[in-house]
């Protein structure tokens, strides 16, 4: 694995780690979400597992967030005594 594809694994990673932390709620966050997207992944973009790491995050945000739906927050189990 060259450099950028090593990078393009890391990019995408980092975002879907910082997005997933909380739930995006209003269009300001979901700016901030395409303006984040675009910017992690213009430097792998150019690299074909880059790129496909780009569609399979993006995806996976557009599954979580589909008709209207928003997912619990990772590891949420909905009980604060555990």
């Amino acid at each position: 694995m060259n450099e950028l594809e090593q990078k393009a694994f890391e990019v995408a990673a980092r975002f879907y780690a910082k997005w997933r932390e909380n739930i995006i709620e209003t269009d300001d966050q979901w700016m901030a979400f395409a303006d984040d997207f675009r910017a992690a992944f213009s430097e792998v973009i150019s690299c074909p597992i880059g790129e496909h790491l780009g569609v399979a995050v993006f995806s996976a945000f557009s599954d979580l967030y589909r008709n209207g739906k928003k997912p619990m927050p990772a590891n949420y189990f909905g009980r604060d005594d555990l």
